[in-house]
C-alpha cells in the first residue's frame, strides 16, 4: 500500500509540474509574417491581388509593412514603413522610425518621414483573439486570432483580411 501510494503521489507531481511547464511555455503572440489576402470596402467589394498586396513582418522586436494598390486607372498608392515594437498581454507599443508614401491616386506623390513616432495602446485578450488600436495614433483596430489578422480602420471604410505565412 505505501509502495502505491508513493508511485501515485510521484505521478500526480509529474502530471502537475508538466502541466505547469507546459501552460508556462505557452505565451501569447503575433510574432510572424503575415500576407494580405484581401480588403473589403464598406459597400461589400472584395479588392485582393493583384490590385492590392501587402506584407506585414514582426520578428524580435522589430516591424516592417508594406502595402500597396492599384485603382482602375493604375495609379498607385503605397505605405510602407520600419520601426520596433513590444507586445505584452496588456500592452503593444510602438515605434516607426521611417515611413514612405506614395500616393498618386490622392495626388501627393512621394514622401519620406524619418521622425519618429511612437505610442502604447492597450491590449485586449479574450475568447482566443487579441485586439488593439495601432498606435502611435491609434486609427486602425488589429484583431488577431489563429493564423489570422483584421486591420479596420476606426471610420469603417474597409477592413483588411491578413493571413500569417509562417
Amino acid at each position: 500500500m505505501n509502495q502505491f501510494f508513493i508511485r501515485s503521489l510521484l505521478v500526480l507531481s509529474f502530471v502537475v509540474f508538466y502541466q505547469a511547464y507546459s501552460t508556462a511555455d505557452e505565451t501569447v503572440s503575433i510574432e510572424g509574417t503575415y500576407v494580405l489576402e484581401s480588403r473589403v470596402l464598406s459597400d461589400g467589394t472584395v479588392i485582393k491581388p493583384p490590385q492590392i498586396m501587402g506584407l506585414y513582418n514582426l520578428e524580435a522586436g522589430y516591424v516592417n509593412f508594406n502595402l500597396a494598390n492599384k485603382d482602375q486607372s493604375g495609379k498607385i498608392q503605397s505605405v510602407s514603413y520600419i520601426g520596433k515594437y513590444k507586445f505584452t498581454e496588456t500592452e503593444y507599443f510602438q515605434e516607426i522610425l521611417f515611413v514612405t508614401v506614395n500616393d498618386e491616386i490622392g495626388g501627393t506623390g512621394m514622401n519620406y518621414d524619418f521622425t519618429k513616432k511612437s505610442g502604447t495602446s492597450a491590449v485586449k485578450i479574450a475568447d482566443g483573439k487579441i485586439e488593439f488600436p495601432f498606435p502611435p495614433n491609434n486609427a486602425i483596430l488589429a484583431t488577431f486570432e489563429n493564423k489570422t489578422f483584421k486591420a479596420k480602420p476606426a471610420n469603417g471604410a474597409y477592413t483588411d483580411n491578413w493571413k500569417k505565412v509562417d
